[in-house]
């Protein structure tokens, strides 16, 4: 389309939300006549709410960039949730959005839902896709898994590495659903993710071949913007795939050990 890409980490605040908390947005969306905000609309891997990742967090966490993306965080995730529409209120208000494209993607990580709102539309219809989208969420039909062997992780995969919402490891003590995992295995790094292991932490055993692609200068950042500092963590590593697989199982507890229960995911 001819279009410039305009990009830098600068920012304005706009305001601040009724409970006194600073508002930030991109210097060039700011200054722009008018704003198109796209996202994909899912479940959150650390916060529930009627709004979770998708078009009002793309534009408090997108749009206000690294600086305003610290202060969102501060206080940690549990509170996100209710966070999230306030502060948006505020960037509403003071920012040309003109309306947005939210995406849905199913089971297959393919796109099956694209919807176009008017800026009037978007708080009304974001939850609805997010139920949508919850519906359509790829998951595991077996509970009580001994181990969970995951060949690969990464940020082009989820927030956390391996999505939360699927193997029912999460970062974040409040919340606790979805299938019940003794041990995970992860064996590997996507291409896609760059060396950032964000996740890792997650997982109770992986691979010397995994370590030595984790790129830290790429990690931190994002690990101390959402100040939840467990999941770059690197866990025990083996030199083999086997390996990591053999000592997943041999250090579960009270499992049948003539019948364990493995399950494997790409």
């Amino acid at each position: 389309l001819g279009c410039p890409i305009l990009s830098s980490m600068e920012v304005v605040q706009v305001g601040e939300t009724e409970e006194g908390m600073p508002v930030f947005v991109d210097q060039y969306a700011y200054e722009a006549d008018g704003v198109i905000l796209c996202g994909r609309v899912k479940a959150h891997t650390a916060f529930r709410g009627p709004y979770e990742s998708g078009i009002l967090k793309m534009a408090v966490i997108g749009m206000g960039k690294q600086h305003g993306a610290e202060h969102v965080h501060q206080d940690g995730f549990s509170d996100l949730g209710r966070l999230l529409p306030m502060i948006a209120r505020v960037i509403f208000d003071k920012v040309n959005i003109l309306g947005a494209v939210a995406v849905a993607e199913n089971a297959f990580d393919q796109t099956c839902i694209i919807k176009g709102m008017l800026k009037e539309e978007i708080y009304e219809e974001e939850p609805k896709l997010l139920i949508a989208s919850k519906q359509r969420l790829g998951k595991i039909y077996f509970d009580n898994i001994d181990v969970l062997v995951v060949d690969r992780i990464g940020k082009d995969i989820s927030g956390d590495g391996m999505d939360p919402n699927i193997t029912g490891r999460f970062a974040v003590p409040y919340i606790n659903e979805g299938i019940k995992v003794q041990h995970i295995a992860v064996l590997d790094l996507t291409d896609e993710t760059h060396g950032n292991c964000n996740g890792l932490g997650l997982a109770d055993v992986t691979t010397k071949r995994l370590v030595d692609k984790i790129d830290v200068d790429c990690t931190y950042p994002n690990v101390v913007t959402s100040t939840v500092l467990c999941t770059p963590k690197i866990p025990l590593f083996t030199h083999s795939d086997k390996t990591c697989i053999q000592i997943a199982l041999r250090t579960c507890n009270y499992i049948d050990r003539e019948h364990p229960r493995v399950v494997r995911i790409k």
